[in-house]
């Protein structure tokens, strides 16, 4: 027999009809005769079928997967948050497919177009932009269930789940001015995103005379290493540096300590994920760590039904470490 084997193979070499091939195959009719159901799974093995998951999702309307789409692998981040999204699905017995978007909401408009099309049972997404990644979330919806994780989008509906971001910035200056820093530097992103914007309205609703800002491109070490480029060119530091995101803070840190200046004598610096970037480091660096297992595990229940969707924001928890 020349190609693949099909149900029909199968049924016609055990001399029972497709449908009872099927229900035996899918093992969801207990009442089959044990005759019979031999001979098929006999069959079966020795034509070599295997099923087809696309025509067995589409009759149960379910695959057993869950998508899970973030802005860059490439950040650490969002390294951890997938490991722990996939930690939590393998403990709930469901799979994970996982996509990036390139920090592009064109791009993530097509990657939720392509999960459509492969049948996942739910999507959890991680917007690239308030503003722009809306519509193609709410497409999205329309099709399956989405739940927003980390960031969310102007124009969805669905649930959230992330990080209290304002709670995680007073947490951080509360620190470093009971450490006796008077004077920070948040060190941010001008980007879409809706942390990136909350932690920067957190910091301006709770700076003080001799506070500031650097706004940057995008959350990366480059990035980073420009913002010391910044402070180097100045007659004299802060006493901190608030950095938005990990990269960030690692970024500044290495560049500031290759043109001498000392961490934490001179100058503090602190990250906001809590990644495992942070501690590869000398000093290691104090920041804000995501509780991501609990964050994933909520987004997971969401998606799973076993919650309904809601608006779900966890404090962080700050670590602290030499850099203070």
């Amino acid at each position: 027999m020349g190609g693949r084997a099909t149900l029909l193979d199968v049924a016609v070499a055990a001399g029972v009809s497709r449908s009872t091939a099927s229900r035996v195959l899918a093992g969801t009719d207990r009442n089959v005769d044990p005759g019979l159901a031999k001979r098929v799974l006999a069959a079966s093995e020795r034509l070599g079928y295997r099923a087809n998951p696309v025509a067995r999702a589409l009759r149960r309307q379910s695959t057993g997967n869950f998508g899970i789409l973030v802005p860059s692998i490439r950040n650490p981040y969002f390294v951890h948050l997938v490991d722990a999204f996939t930690q939590v699905a393998n403990g709930a017995g469901v799979g994970v497919v996982l996509a990036d978007s390139a920090d592009d909401p064109d791009v993530e408009a097509q990657r939720l177009e392509a999960f459509h099309e492969s049948f996942v049972d739910g999507l959890a997404v991680v917007p690239t932009s308030t503003a722009r990644s809306g519509a193609a979330i709410h497409r999205a919806e329309e099709r399956s269930q989405v739940i927003q994780v980390d960031r969310w989008a102007t124009g969805a509906s669905s649930g959230f789940v992330g990080v209290d971001n304002d709670a995680g910035i007073d947490t951080v200056l509360t620190h470093l001015r009971e450490s006796g820093r008077e004077r920070t530097v948040y060190v941010g992103a001008e980007q879409e995103s809706s942390a990136g914007a909350e932690r920067l309205a957190a910091f301006r609703a709770r700076a003080r005379a001799g506070d500031e800002e650097i706004l940057l491109p995008h959350f990366s070490t480059s990035a980073g290493r420009e913002a010391a480029h910044q402070l180097l060119r100045r007659d004299t530091l802060p006493d901190a540096a608030l950095c938005a995101a990990d990269v960030l803070a690692v970024g500044l840190l290495s560049t500031l300590q290759k043109e001498g200046v000392k961490v934490p004598a001179d100058i503090a610096v602190t990250g906001f994920d809590g990644t495992d970037l942070l501690e590869l480091v000398d000093p290691p660096i104090t920041a804000l760590r995501h509780p991501l297992h609990a964050i994933a595990g909520r987004a997971l229940d969401m998606l799973l039904g076993t919650e309904p969707p809601g608006l779900v924001r966890l404090d962080p928890e700050l670590v602290v470490r030499a850099s203070t």
